[in-house]
């Protein structure tokens, strides 16, 4: 009996001694996750430290300088580590390549342009299979898996454009226009719904149509080229926001001043323009606003709460009498 006794205490020591081993053995695993997960930029502990990229259209770009803001004070906020990344000129095949990139990075979440459907969906979609988050932002892709969108009804806000032109000419003149991109789908949906307004009134037509490619200087020399080709011309409308200002150096040069000039979003240059009564109004987005909300989505989106698909931005239209208020959107 005492050796059975003997024997079957041993067998309980050493079942206690493997289980202490393997117990330390889960506690020093877990510590060493937990010293990777800090390393990698994902701290241990409650807080998981989630890490998003946000993709901008073009870096250093005003608009997307404010989306930055936004997006950086909200993860400031939500103790959320963001990285912000873009093309430096507006480049769709290295936006693509940059969401490959995140996507290879294994990022917690992304936040992206929409832009063009056929091309950006499949990505889209890849990150969501591989449980990414995707939010879109200023641009939707709508087709794609993404989470939602947060950014302006561009075919709402290309309406509030043709109300500014009928408003300031009384329903009659000629009208160029200069958008952003013809590849960007919020360009093209704030120049149809421009032509949604403009289709109700007779006296007004668009008789010419041209990209800036979101440069400021190609936005000048289309706008000269336009008018020189088009004398008839009294009405320009640029959709994206460096186009009003060179529609205004293009006519100051050719000397077609007066002209109503009707421009998009509230760069600092802008406003300025509207107050000297160099460009009759702009329609004016809330980048601060859309990079502020999409990092606070991201962040409820974690915490396990249910999104809406669609989160639109307002716009608000800016001339000599409330351009003031612009500074602060």
């Amino acid at each position: 009996m005492d050796k059975k006794w003997v024997s079957g205490a041993g067998v309980i020591v050493l079942f206690l001694l493997l289980a202490y081993l393997f117990i330390d053995f889960a506690n020093h695993s877990a510590r060493m996750g937990s010293i990777v997960k800090e390393l990698s930029g994902h701290p241990g502990g409650d807080n998981p430290g989630y890490h998003i990229v946000l993709i901008e259209q073009e870096r250093y770009h005003p608009y997307w300088e404010m989306v930055e803001k936004g997006a950086k004070e909200a993860a400031e906020k939500y103790g959320i580590d963001i990285e912000f990344t873009g093309p430096v000129r507006n480049n769709m095949e290295e936006q693509i390549s940059l969401l490959e990139k995140a996507i290879a990075a294994q990022a917690d979440a992304i936040i992206v342009q929409g832009l063009n459907d056929e091309k950006f969906t499949p990505v889209i979609d890849k990150a969501v299979n591989r449980g990414i988050p995707v939010i879109t932002i200023d641009t939707d892709a709508p087709a794609s898996r993404r989470l939602a969108y947060v950014g302006t009804d561009n075919v709402a806000a290309g309406e509030a454009l043709g109300r500014m032109v009928v408003q300031t000419t009384g329903g009659k003149g000629k009208i160029g226009v200069i958008i952003g991109s013809d590849q960007a789908k919020n360009q093209v949906q704030r120049l149809n719904g421009l032509s949604n307004i403009v289709k109700n009134y007779s006296g007004l037509a668009i008789v010419d149509v041209r990209s800036s490619n979101i440069s400021h200087m190609e936005a000048i020399q289309q706008a000269a080229d336009m008018l020189r080709l088009h004398p008839e011309i009294d009405v320009m409308v640029g959709t994206s926001s460096t186009d009003a200002l060179g529609v205004l150096q293009a006519s100051k040069s050719l000397k077609r001043l007066p002209m109503t000039i009707i421009g998009f979003d509230n760069q600092a240059e802008t406003l300025a323009a509207i107050s000297r009564g160099d460009i009759t109004a702009t329609v004016a987005q809330q980048p601060y606003l859309m990079g502020a909300t999409s990092v606070r989505l991201l962040h409820e989106h974690f915490q396990g709460m249910q999104l809406e698909t669609k989160y639109f931005t307002s716009v608000k239209v800016l001339d000599k009498s409330n351009v003031q208020e612009g500074e602060s959107l």
